[in-house]
């Protein structure tokens, strides 16, 4: 597997924040005479991170007496500075990091209210999004790239297990035309029948919902890594939450969702073949 250099710094902070203990921030900043904003960065797991040198990691550890960890730390921190299969593509920061956390995600759950999630894109779909949505220095052939990249976990040998609750506007809003759009549906019929990927639909006749006042949201979890974050994009500025209480507060949302969305299964098929035909119809 490529290397993850987002997990590891995630794994190398939320260790050094453990280490400290019950030790007062301020005694570590005094001893190590830096400042309260560098330990804060070196104990904070994604973009608002740091990865600290090799001699800080050292006079941490001796500090908190666990100097044995030293050599295991030294590998993360190594890890977490490592080139990883993005580099080419330049992307934004906060990108980075979700595509990073996905590669090596135990669990996902995506509520989308206006697209089809990025797993869950055909390439034509994928393109006209793109294309739609670009700034004048984007390169659409290259973000095209990256989401078909992306994708490449679902048809691993131990894929994560995939719960996506889509919006019935999402599925009636004809990007690219009704041709393509009757494509895509069809795409996310057949990934439905996936062992590790469960579709639900909301429809229309759900009314109001605990997510009213979000376009979407996905719920990561990566069991090896102790990791688990809400990530929230925007058109702008895209946000990683990382404290309990804010991620209680998405996994309630989904779950409420969950209850208002239609049962997987033949419930959201019924909803889906009938959203095909219209398209279909549309087409003659």
């Amino acid at each position: 597997m490529s290397a993850n250099p987002t997990l590891a710094q995630w794994q190398l902070a939320q260790e050094l924040r453990a280490l400290r203990g019950d030790r007062k921030f301020n005694d570590v900043v005094k001893a190590m005479r830096a400042a309260a904003s560098s330990l804060a960065r070196w104990e904070t797991p994604g973009d608002g991170g740091a990865v600290p040198g090799a001699g800080t990691i050292e006079r941490l550890l001796q500090i908190y007496g666990a100097t044995d960890q030293l050599d295991r730390l030294l590998e993360l921190r190594k890890q977490a500075r490592e080139p990883d299969q993005w580099q080419p593509y330049d992307l934004e920061r906060s990108y980075r990091s979700y595509a990073n956390i996905e590669a090596q995600a135990t669990s996902l759950e995506m509520y989308q209210s206006q697209l089809i999630p990025g797993l869950a894109q055909t390439e034509d779909y994928a393109r006209a999004v793109i294309e739609a949505t670009r700034r004048p220095e984007s390169d659409v052939e290259r973000e095209l790239q990256v989401r078909l990249t992306r994708q490449e976990i679902l048809q691993r040998s131990d894929p994560p297990n995939v719960w996506m609750i889509v919006t019935e506007a999402a599925l009636r809003q004809q990007i690219g035309g009704p041709w393509l759009m009757a494509d895509q549906v069809r795409h996310l019929m057949d990934l439905a029948q996936g062992p590790r990927v469960t579709l639900q639909v909301l429809p229309f006749s759900a009314g109001a919902h605990a997510a009213l006042t979000l376009t979407s949201f996905v719920v990561l979890r990566v069991d090896q890594h102790g990791l688990e974050t809400v990530y929230l994009q925007g058109a702008t500025q895209h946000q990683f939450l990382t404290n309990e209480e804010n991620i209680a507060h998405y996994s309630s949302i989904f779950n409420r969702l969950r209850a208002s969305a239609l049962d997987e299964g033949k419930a959201t098929s019924r909803v889906l073949e009938q959203v095909v035909r219209d398209l279909e119809r549309e087409q003659d």
